[in-house]
This record gives structure tokens, C-alpha cells and sequence, in this order.
């Protein structure tokens, strides 16, 4: 009820991979947005030695001519991409640290610094020693297409500036009915970037014919199995936040909004909790006004104390994420 689609799919990560290490020594997770090119054979000694392998946005200094992206990048969705996590049963401790928080941390937050379970194992890689593998085929995606562009040498795809072969490709964005735009994550065409090259284009259109037969024998994509509540109404952004709020504050009876038995209690919560939603938008209005307006800000602290102190009280109030 607390997530939506992207936020669930990413918070049950760790209980996956852990559920995995009850039958296998290893586990490799990929987005299902991943086209693994070759043998991943670096793996196996890697998360022997550290336990937890996880893979940087970025190898190098994005140089000052690179124009589409900058290394703010990493500050707003974190340092690792977690379209691949490795780990071995040393790193259960990591999974079950990570889960502690996604459980009820796993927000597209920006307003606090949060973006659903990549930021938490910036804090994460440095607590439990996770190893950020350098290698430059590994998670090559838009965000990194600057520094690891691959040739075809022989039948092998290879990136020049490591001699390493290209192993994992990450198609974040990708629309399979234009490929060659190669994103529509940075709202950028690729082609206009002089990233556009043989081998991407190729990769590209091999990738894009799969993902459309695939879609032939799926069918169309299926609704989120939680957009609605029982009655059959859409849960807004706003309305789970403050389910979410009443889980932290410790309200262990709350009506479930998709049995069909509880929706007469759980319309009767939803008016109750109006204003907790109120609360909630105040809160996130506040950090904004803060942030956007902090000449303004800072004003109203000395000519109107009183609404300023009604302010802070509000901002304290959203900080408050904590499961």
C-alpha cells in the first residue's frame, strides 16, 4: 500500500537475493532491462572475496565537453546503479541492513535525498566493505556511454579505452520502436551526441527486435496489481504517503485496502486521514519554499516569527521518514 510500482519493485530487491542465498552461494540480480552480451566470468572470484559487488554510474571524471550529463547525476539517483547487485551469503548482513530501511524507506524522495533503494547503498557499500567493480563492461548504460563506447573486434565487442569486453548492457529508457535514440531517460536523442556509433546501433536494433517479440507472446504490459483499492478507485502518491505516516506513527490495525472485507473501515480511514495528507503536502511545501525561496525564507524568520515557528515545526515533520 506505501509503494508504487517502482518504489515496491525496487524495496523487495534484498529479500529476493536473500531468499536466493537459502539455495545458492551466489546471486546476481539484473533489471529486467539488461541484455547480457558475454560471460560474466569476472563475477564469481569477486563476490568470494567481498561478499557484496555492486557497479558505478561512472569509472572517471565526466570531462567539462561531456554536455548531457555531469556527476550531479550520482548525487541525485546515487554512486552505484542497482540494475545489478552480486552478492554471496558473506553479504547477508548488507541485504538484511539494506531491507531495514526499504521496508519503509524505499522513496522516490528527492526533497530529502532519496531515490528508492540506489541511494541507500551509497551508505551501505561503506559500512559492510560491498566492492565497486571497475570494470568498463559491466552496466554500460546512457549515463556512462561517454567513457566506454565498445568496436566490434573480430566476433567480440570491446571498449577501446579499457580492452575490456563488453559484458552487460543496461537499456534504461529504451523505446524498442526507435532504438536508436538509445534513452528516453535523459531526455536526450543519443544520435545527437556523437555517441551514435556502428556497434551501438547495432547492439540497439538486436536488442529492439527482442524486446518486440517478446512483447508479441506477452501481450500488453498488465496494470500495477495495486494501482486500486478494493472498491476499485486509484490510490494516489499522496493517500499511501499517509498510510505510510500512520504505519511509522504505530497504528497496527489499519484497514487493508484490498480486501473487499475492510473497505467500508477503509473509506472511513481515508476521510480520517485527510488531514494527515495535509500534513504530509505542508511539509513537502515547506522543504520547497525553504530550498527555492531561501532569501524568503530566512526573512520570515526574523518579521514573523510565530509563522515561522509553525514553519520549522512543519519541516522537522517531514524529515521524519524513518520506518
Amino acid at each position: 500500500m506505501i509503494y508504487d510500482v517502482v518504489e515496491l519493485s525496487t524495496a523487495v530487491k534484498p529479500l529476493l537475493l536473500k531468499l536466493l542465498l537459502d539455495t545458492y552461494e551466489q546471486a546476481v540480480y539484473l533489471d529486467p532491462d539488461m541484455f547480457v552480451i558475454g560471460a560474466l566470468t569476472e563475477l564469481e572470484g569477486a563476490i568470494d572475496e567481498y561478499g557484496v559487488v555492486l557497479t558505478p554510474h561512472f569509472l572517471s571524471p565526466i570531462p567539462a565537453e561531456v554536455t548531457h550529463i555531469t556527476e550531479v547525476h550520482s548525487l541525485t539517483v546515487g554512486v552505484h546503479n542497482l540494475g545489478f547487485c552480486a552478492v554471496g551469503r558473506a553479504g547477508i548482513p548488507f541485504l538484511d541492513w539494506w531491507w531495514g530501511h526499504l521496508k519503509r524507506e524505499c522513496l522516490i524522495y528527492p526533497l530529502l535525498g532519496l531515490f528508492v533503494d540506489q541511494k541507500w547503498t551509497d551508505v551501505g557499500a561503506n559500512l559492510f566493505g560491498a566492492h565497486s567493480l571497475r570494470h568498463h563492461g559491466y552496466n554500460v548504460g546512457p549515463w556512462n556511454l561517454h567513457e566506454r563506447l565498445f568496436e566490434m573486434r573480430g566476433s567480440d565487442l570491446v571498449i577501446p579505452a579499457s580492452g575490456e569486453p563488453l559484458r552487460l548492457m543496461h537499456f534504461s529508457g529504451f523505446d524498442p520502436r526507435d532504438p536508436g535514440a538509445i534513452s528516453e531517460r535523459l531526455n536526450m536523442d543519443m544520435r545527437n551526441l556523437a555517441l551514435d556509433t556502428p556497434a551501438l546501433r547495432d547492439i540497439s536494433e538486436i536488442y529492439a527486435q527482442r524486446v518486440l517479440d517478446a512483447e508479441k507472446i506477452l501481450g500488453p504490459k498488465p496494470q500495477y496489481g495495486y494501482v486500486k483499492d478494493s472498491s476499485g478507485r486509484v490510490i494516489s502518491k499522496r493517500m499511501r504517503r499517509a498510510y505510510r505516516k500512520a504505519l511509522i506513527d504505530g497504528d497496527t490495525n489499519l484497514p487493508s485496502p484490498f480486501r473487499a472485507a475492510d473497505a467500508s473501515e477503509f473509506r472511513s480511514w481515508k476521510l480520517s486521514a485527510s488531514k494527515k495528507m495535509i500534513g504530509i503536502s505542508a511539509g513537502d511545501s515547506a522543504l520547497a519554499f525553504k530550498y527555492a525561496l531561501p532569501d524568503e525564507f530566512g526573512r520570515l524568520k526574523s518579521t514573523l516569527p510565530k509563522q515561522f515557528r509553525w514553519l520549522r515545526t512543519r519541516l522537522l515533520s517531514a524529515t521524519k521518514v524513518r520506518r
